[in-house]
């Protein structure tokens, strides 16, 4: 009986339990999504990175880059308080009983002093992002000295740890051992070929039209590939749609201008950015000296930005844009009877048509279709005014492409979301032709024409698997080349961001990354000469293995900021391209095609690199002054079988040491001063170790000849045998802001560029210097091309 008892006690508490369990099985806890964005009342744009803070909890969260925010809470009573200046104070209390869709628009009183377009910015955490990524918006890029007063993206991000420019006042990149050719550069998601103006003194990107610009230099998303070292993701602004306003700028360099236009309201507008060199204006007066007075030349520079937007639906938006750059130098002369013209030109253009689709919270789309193309044209000729007997040499390059690309973005939870795509794009390459006349005999030599078709597939999830603890995962397939042979790779992509306690966070990634399109450039003396080449038989696509670790710590005390980034890197590359010995970019495509058929397996080699170093950077904020240091210790090597007897050697971007120090210090409400100090340690270029006259050359011992032509024979026993001096220079500015014409608001900066005039290496070269007793002898000397110089830039937004 007692046992009976038991027994059907504990069935009773055993099915009571069941009973519980299945309760609570079938009623979790309900939540529900607050979703929404944060809009300008007076411009409709969505404002970024503002505070909320959310009641009871006390807990504030920001707005993300284009002004949205999602909360997942149980039903009851809330307040979100918006505090942020210069809007004014605002409060939403509400009762929460089911998913709820909020846009709240801020106001500024008429009475501030709102300038609209200037973002209000505070310190940034450090811990905020993982440590191989960096971002620069508008604001930042104009705080910044500038060359001659033009300031420049690329140069903002050289001043970055990890980031190298090639030569001083080279607007190109080198990040972490890799080569500029080896950067992805896109602008409006569009590839550029080329970024540089001027001939590498400013690049492409006009800061009138900047937004924002992001570097990946590891940790790359899966949707970025095509290149091996890093990744410039270059965006410009989207024209208002409610607003006619507009920028002008004008510098010691460049003048540049920028309008938006409204055509329809909140529905259509157009914008345009122009800029064009100041030297232009030399074509207008070049062509009245006579040819046979003197040297007529002419020189100019400039680019343009348009974009259409249109916004169909509040789910629906095209956005139509076109890039143009163009640049040209011509000199001519007269010698004797000899009128000698030499030409540089190079030209640069794309077009694209964006699509964006929302589909609903949780789902958006966008679709872009693009075409660019570019074209470079080097020539001299030689023509007697007597005989009118002409000679010439012209060298000529292509590349264009075509392009579709599909993103899809889909967030099933706040703690969820997936990026997938694909795209499609076609390449037509001439790398180079050589057109040459002397008017008994005309030749064209034409390398080989190209078409490549790469195809391209990624999948990429963020999954935030604890609180400020997120994993992302990505897959990309690439599939590049014709009919005579294909390459297929996959690129796995792991990274990981985490923040703990005391603003204390951890980063790392793995990513693989790959490139089918190759820039070969000159690595001994003279000036750069590039040529681009597609994968082929022979050309194997490059690739690499990017390792990458750091962490990251913020401080506060009495307000003042103070944050520490450290990051550790290891890149592998491998099928990297260069120069076989004895031939670079001029002898490869005018004097070895004189006798011989233009074959790459000739003069073009591959071989495999590696690069490993730290990052160090830190910053410090307190009141109206702040300092900001970078710092790398790096190094980089190559190793190709068939250079320096396959040994290996330092790679052309071996700097050492690299550091940058950038200080900001606002005197008034209206004026602020800047100074930026760079150093970096010298570089290898390879130098010959001896240099004999030919025998056949008949020089006498008090003569001296271009040791650069057929007179003299170069002996070079080792790569990169030789270190540039280091390079050093200090820039400061002024800037003052007021109020032009009563109502628009004006910008002047005035600073000097290169402050103690030190002269930086440009270029090295060998020349003749005589010996006492009358002989020469070959010495190696370098030319500077920038000593100290004034800066100056003025600008009115209207």
């Amino acid at each position: 009986m007692g046992k009976s008892i038991r027994i059907k006690s504990a069935l009773l508490i055993f099915l009571c339990f069941i009973c519980i369990v299945n309760m609570n099985a079938q009623n979790p806890e309900i939540r529900y999504k607050v979703h929404g964005q944060i809009l300008d009342s007076r411009t409709g744009k969505e404002l970024k990175r503002i505070p909320i803070t959310v009641f009871p909890f006390n807990k504030v969260v920001d707005t993300d880059n284009k002004g949205r925010f999602l909360f997942s809470m149980p039903p009851g009573d809330y307040k979100f308080r918006i505090d942020y200046a210069p809007f004014d104070k605002k409060e939403i209390a509400f009762n929460l009983k089911s998913d709820t869709v909020m846009v709240i628009e801020l106001r500024s009183p008429f009475t501030s002093q709102y300038l609209e377009g200037v973002e209000i910015t505070a310190f940034r955490k450090a811990t905020e992002i993982p440590t191989a990524i960096r971002q620069i918006d508008n604001l930042q890029l104009k705080a910044l000295p500038a060359l001659i007063g033009e300031r420049d993206i690329l140069k903002a991000f050289s001043l970055t740890a990890g980031v190298t420019a090639s030569s001083e006042g080279a607007a190109d990149m080198q990040v972490r051992g890799g080569l500029h050719g080896q950067n992805l550069y896109l602008l409006d998601g569009i590839p550029l070929y080329s970024t540089e103006h001027f001939f590498g003194l400013v690049s492409v990107y006009n800061p009138t039209i900047i937004k924002s610009a992001k570097l990946y230099k590891a940790d790359f998303p899966a949707e970025y590939g095509g290149k091996i070292s890093s990744v410039i993701n270059v965006q410009t602004q989207d024209a208002d749609l409610k607003k006619f306003k507009g920028e002008a700028e004008i510098s010691l360099l460049t003048s540049k201008i920028m309008l938006n236009i409204p055509v329809v309201n909140d529905k259509l507008a157009l914008s345009v950015a122009g800029r064009l060199s100041n030297y232009s204006l030399i074509n207008l007066i070049s062509p009245i000296i006579p040819q046979n007075i003197g040297t007529r030349f002419s020189f100019h520079f400039g680019d343009i930005n348009t974009s259409l937007n249109w916004k169909i639906s509040e789910k629906d938006k095209l956005k139509l844009s076109f890039f143009s750059n163009t640049d040209g130098i011509d000199v001519q002369n007269k010698m004797d009877n000899d009128l000698n013209k030499v030409w540089i030109k190079n030209k640069q253009q794309n077009g694209g048509l964006n699509w964006y689709k929302t589909f609903s919270e949780k789902a958006e789309n966008h679709v872009l279709v693009y075409a660019d193309n570019y074209g470079y044209d080097f020539g001299n000729s030689v023509q007697n005014v007597i005989t009118s007997k002409k000679q010439i040499i012209q060298i000529l390059t292509d590349i264009h492409s075509e392009g579709i690309v599909e993103k899809f973005r889909y967030i099933p939870s706040d703690k969820l979301n997936f990026n997938t795509g694909f795209s499609v794009k076609t390449f037509g390459f001439t790398p180079y032709q050589i057109n040459q006349n002397d008017s008994d005999l005309n030749t064209k030599k034409t390398s080989t024409q190209t078409q490549l078709t790469e195809g391209i597939a990624y999948l990429e999830g963020d999954y935030k698997f604890a609180r400020q603890q997120n994993l992302s995962l990505g897959l990309r397939f690439n599939s590049v080349g014709n009919q005579e042979k294909i390459y297929n790779n996959l690129e796995p992509r792991i990274g990981y961001h985490g923040i703990f306690k005391n603003d204390f966070s951890l980063s790392a990634s793995i990513g693989k990354m790959t490139q089918p399109i190759h820039r070969v450039a000159n690595s001994g003396l003279g000036f750069p000469f590039e040529m681009f080449f597609p994968t082929s038989t022979y050309l194997l696509p490059e690739s690499s293995w990017n390792f990458s670790l750091g962490c990251a710590k913020d401080f506060d005390w009495n307000k003042r900021n103070f944050s520490i980034k450290v990051d550790a890197w290891y890149k592998t590359m491998n099928n990297i391209v260069e120069f076989q010995d004895g031939y670079d970019a001029v002898f490869s495509t005018i004097i070895a095609p004189q006798n011989t058929i233009l074959d790459t397996k000739k003069y073009l080699t591959q071989g495999n690199g590696k690069a490993y170093g730290i990052d160090f950077s830190a910053n410090y904020n307190v009141k109206n002054w702040s300092l900001t240091a970078d710092y790398t210790l790096m190094k980089a090597e190559c190793q190709f079988d068939q250079l320096n007897n396959g040994r290996p050697f330092a790679a052309s971007t071996d700097i050492r040491n690299s550091i940058s120090l950038t200080s900001q210090l606002k005197l008034s409400e209206s004026w602020s001063f800047s100074a930026t100090w760079q150093f970096n340690s010298g570089k290898p270029i390879t130098v010959p170790t001896y240099i004999f006259a030919n025998p056949v050359s008949n020089l006498k011992p008090d003569q001296v000849s271009d040791y650069d032509g057929t007179l003299y024979q170069r002996v070079i026993t080792q790569r990169n045998n030789y270190r540039t001096k280091p390079f050093h220079k200090l820039d400061i500015s002024f800037t003052h802001n007021y109020k032009a014409f009563k109502h628009y608001n004006a910008t002047i900066s005035l600073g000097v560029y290169n402050v103690y005039n030190n002269a930086n290496p440009f270029m090295y070269y060998i020349d003749g210097v005589q010996n006492p007793n009358k002989t020469y002898k070959p010495v190696l000397k370098y030319m500077s091309l920038f000593p100290i110089l004034p800066s100056f830039n003025w600008s009115l937004k209207f």
